[in-house]
């Protein structure tokens, strides 16, 4: 098997702070040094409105030189592919432009994903100009989309290699191959501490460990409240002068509904916890990755 970047998969609900926990995490290891990329499911332009790395060029340019994000479009992937194969220019687009091509790229189960997974791996193996034998990025962080999406992009590989044949099957079995190379991927599910998400976590976890032989290295615990990981006694001390403040008692009822809602989520998972406190008053993007990144500290020592 080729030489390539550790996989680190954030994963989980949609809306649960996977691209702002993945540009924390590649963030500090870039200002350590690695060279690392981000994937993101979300389009440049789109993820420059919610994360902006605005000013980081200016303030850290060595980080900002060990730093890619890249965002994979499956139909600008697969339209790439008959360029490739159709080099006249009239004919590719006549192909591109047909009633048949796009309604196959639509409908064709897992196709999309299919390629997708392919460029993954492409940019997972590439290799640094300098040192043949060495991978162009030492971190590759997935930024995956939500759930079921993220499920069904990993059955595409072993799809494509058990009902097809040809050139396609070979290339779903280096795929699939290439997937199962489980030592260098590391998967962080992702979840806020509210009943839904729970649930299609611990869901997610055990179809990751069945099917795909991922175990979670940890669960991350997002945007959590200070209170939600105080002691048993801090809290007993909190109830008894909470009788005189509304505030208190509402953040009170708040933090033991969260501490119920993790109790439920370790059980469904049964691995490492990490609590990622919601961040308040940041000046800008950089110091909220920042912050974030600061209780990301243990998943970074993992990697």
């Amino acid at each position: 098997m080729s030489v390539q970047s550790k996989i680190v998969v954030f994963c989980g609900k949609g809306g649960v702070g996977k691209t702002t926990l993945s540009l924390a995490l590649a963030l500090k290891h870039a200002r350590a040094g690695r060279k690392v990329v981000v994937v993101t499911s979300h389009p440049i332009p789109e993820l420059a409105v919610s994360v902006s790395l605005e000013g980081l060029a200016a303030s850290d340019p060595a980080a900002a030189a060990n730093l890619f994000v890249v965002h994979f479009d499956p139909r600008d992937l697969l339209a790439e592919l008959v360029r490739k194969n159709f080099p006249v220019e009239w004919v590719a687009k006549a192909v591109l432009d047909s009633h048949i091509y796009k309604s196959l790229i639509e409908v064709a189960p897992g196709l999309k994903e299919f390629y997708f997974l392919a460029r993954l791996q492409q940019l997972a193996e590439r290799k640094a100009k300098a040192h043949a034998a060495a991978p162009d990025f030492d971190l590759l962080f997935w930024d995956a989309p939500s759930m079921g999406h993220f499920l069904s992009t990993l059955h595409s590989a072993r799809s494509f290699e058990t009902f097809l044949s040809g050139p396609l099957a070979v290339a779903g079995a280096d795929l699939a191959h290439f997937f199962s190379n489980t030592s260098r991927i590391t998967v962080f599910p992702v979840a806020t501490l509210e009943e839904m998400a729970v649930a299609e976590t611990v869901e997610m976890c055990r179809a990751l460990e069945k099917d795909y032989n991922l175990a979670s290295a940890a669960v991350i615990m997002n945007m959590v409240s200070p209170l939600s990981k105080a002691t048993d006694k801090q809290m007993a001390e909190l109830r008894a002068s909470a009788s005189s403040s509304a505030v208190l008692r509402f953040a009170l009822e708040r933090a033991e509904l969260e501490r119920k809602r993790a109790a439920e989520l370790l059980i469904g998972v049964s691995t490492r916890p990490v609590a990622v406190e919601r961040v308040k008053g940041w000046r800008s993007d950089l110091d909220l990755l920042e912050e974030v990144g600061k209780s990301l500290q243990p998943l970074s020592e993992m990697l």
